[in-house]
């Protein structure tokens, strides 16, 4: 088999991971044998960039649209509706015009919160929104059901373990450590459930920012540290390669569509990374 860039892979289904705050040295630093795993058997950077301002509002919504944040309209850390220049796509709505469903596993929120928390969810198309637990283990628990039952579509979980511990003690601190390290044994617990040696199976993993940059216990900066992140892309259609450079957080939702087989709208900011899959053959 050989890499093609036409769509020919046979993939049905995108487990999509979002590691907040976890910067790409802190893979070898606290030895998250998982990710490190995942990216040497996949298609891998720890030199891809992410949105500004590199906040988790910004390179949320930008994921789930596929715009940047000076398309979509959210610039800040505040979570609201987008105010889009223009006519906006969200990546959900997009798959479900071609019958796949979308599902989302995140943090539970509080009660003032929650409100929005659903209208945002069924703004952008999700089908089932879950927001419950505080951990990415406890997410995983609620996620549970739907990895093993939802073989087709999008499946989204944000993990915030390391950007809390970062806020919280700094980046790369021995708390910030623990939290990543946290993440990685859930991510583990996500592998076991998945089969990554089923060519219809997509898992993609990354972080929405970076941190401790500028100041050891924030983000949102130009500074590199502030603005790399790890990208990677698992599965038994995926090509155990680097990813090509440039890299972005806005070429995943594009290469999410593509993998799927669905045309990309032209709001989308970012390229489809059409190396990552092997080209297998189309049964006649």
């Amino acid at each position: 088999m050989t890499p093609s860039h036409e769509f020919a892979g046979p993939v049905r289904r995108v487990v999509l991971v979002v590691l907040d705050g976890l910067r790409p040295d802190a893979i070898r630093r606290f030895e998250l044998v998982t990710v490190a795993r995942l990216a040497e058997r996949g298609a891998s950077t720890l030199h891809a960039r992410t949105v500004r301002p590199s906040v988790t509002a910004c390179a949320m919504t930008s994921l789930l649209t596929g715009a940047a944040p000076d398309y979509h309209g959210v610039q800040s850390d505040q979570f609201r509706l987008p105010r889009p220049k223009g006519m906006l796509h969200p990546l959900p709505r997009v798959l479900a015009s071609h019958s796949y469903p979308t599902s989302a596993f995140m943090a539970q929120v509080g009660p003032l919160m929650r409100p929005f928390a659903n209208q945002a969810a069924s703004v952008l198309g999700v089908g089932e929104a879950r927001f419950s637990g505080d951990d990415a283990h406890a997410i995983v628990d609620a996620a549970r059901r739907q990895i093993l039952s939802q073989r087709r579509g999008l499946m989204v979980m944000h993990w915030p373990d390391a950007d809390r511990a970062g806020h919280a003690h700094g980046w790369m601190s021995e708390e910030y450590g623990r939290a990543a390290r946290s993440m990685d044994r859930a991510l583990g617990t996500v592998v076991d459930l998945m089969d990554l040696d089923d060519p219809s199976q997509l898992l993609v993993v990354l972080a929405d920012h970076g941190g401790g940059g500028a100041h050891p216990k924030d983000h949102d900066s130009d500074h590199p540290l502030d603005n790399v992140i790890p990208v990677i892309f698992a599965g038994g259609s995926v090509v155990r390669a680097p990813l090509p450079e440039p890299c972005s957080l806005l070429d995943v939702p594009a290469t999410i569509l593509w993998s799927l087989g669905v045309p990309r709208p032209a709001s989308y900011g970012g390229r489809a990374l059409t190396s990552i899959l092997y080209a297998l053959p189309v049964a006649a």
